[in-house]
């Protein structure tokens, strides 16, 4: 009789030998998903790890490790940990560095286009500071930025999520978001209820749904990207685990980010985890899906 760990790795196109390495402790990377958009790159993996499912539970809500395993991130904060709206104290610790110089000038001449990520009001906002505007003046404005970006999508989920203005016609990073999770047929089969959620949010919550937000500044190309992360997860039956990472603003160099995830117990002290997430990024239009480093 097969078990879950099977059943889902199987349904994910992992083979039988594959599926028996991940369980003695190797990972397992699984190809790329088919593609949401022209502009996706993607990856499955499947691993095992160490300790329960409670554990794992507890970093991934709330002490969120990005900084142990990926080199670029820089800085991390979480956001109204209270539950709350959130408050600019919450995006203090948001520096526009190292490169302070190009980035001032970045956002003091923002214009529709692909080297920042703002909306036409956003755009406005930072042309309305002037071109004297000092680096800490443009710092309090791309804070302001970003609580009012957290506060739309708490309130209102994706739709809640203002378009980039590009040159010729805005992107919409909500209904990207949308597309990745409608072309996942795992999560729709097997947790239609985290399914809907993670298509309704905030409405529609399951009684044992919990979340948590951050930010994340990492360095790529040696410019600060700062993201807006939201974590959701949920137990999903007696011996699994349902979760969501969704990096619903990402300031340049991607549009949007989501990484759906499954831990599954394996043994009394073991979990065999699912993961794939796909990368919106303008930079990859027309090569479909491809592999993508998780951050």
């Amino acid at each position: 009789m097969s078990s879950l760990i099977d059943e889902v790795l199987k349904e994910a196109g992992f083979s039988d030998a594959a599926i028996a390495d991940v369980k003695a402790g190797k990972l397992h990377y699984g190809g790329s998903l088919d593609a949401a958009s022209d502009k996706e790159l993607s990856v499955k993996l499947a691993f095992h790890v160490e300790g329960k499912i409670d554990n794992i539970k507890l970093v991934f809500l709330h002490l969120p490790a990005k900084k142990k395993y990926d080199p670029t991130v820089g800085d991390l904060g979480m956001i109204a940990t209270d539950g709350g709206d959130g408050t600019l104290e919450d995006f203090a610790g948001i520096k526009l560095s190292p490169n302070e110089v190009t980035m001032d000038k970045l956002y003091s001449n923002a214009a529709p286009g692909s080297d920042l990520n703002l909306s036409k009001d956003e755009i406005e906002t930072f042309k309305k500071l002037g071109k004297k505007a000092t680096h800490e003046e443009i710092e309090n404005c791309l804070r302001q930025v970003l609580l009012d970006r957290f506060r739309a999508y708490k309130k209102n989920g994706l739709a809640g999520i203002k378009p980039y203005a590009r040159s010729k016609k805005e992107f919409s990073a909500g209904e990207e978001l949308k597309n990745q999770i409608l072309h996942g047929p795992i999560l729709k089969k097997r947790s239609p209820t985290f399914y809907k959620y993670a298509l309704d949010y905030p409405n529609n919550k399951p009684e044992r749904a919990e979340e948590s937000f951050f930010w994340v500044n990492s360095v790529i190309d040696d410019k600060p990207t700062i993201a807006l992360i939201h974590r959701v997860g949920m137990p999903h039956g007696n011996e699994g685990y349902v979760y969501m990472e969704r990096h619903f603003y990402i300031s340049r160099s991607h549009n949007c980010l989501q990484g759906i995830g499954a831990a599954m117990t394996h043994g009394e002290e073991e979990t065999v985890v699912l993961y794939a997430t796909r990368t919106s990024t303008d930079q990859v239009s027309g090569f479909g899906s491809a592999r993508s480093e998780t951050r």
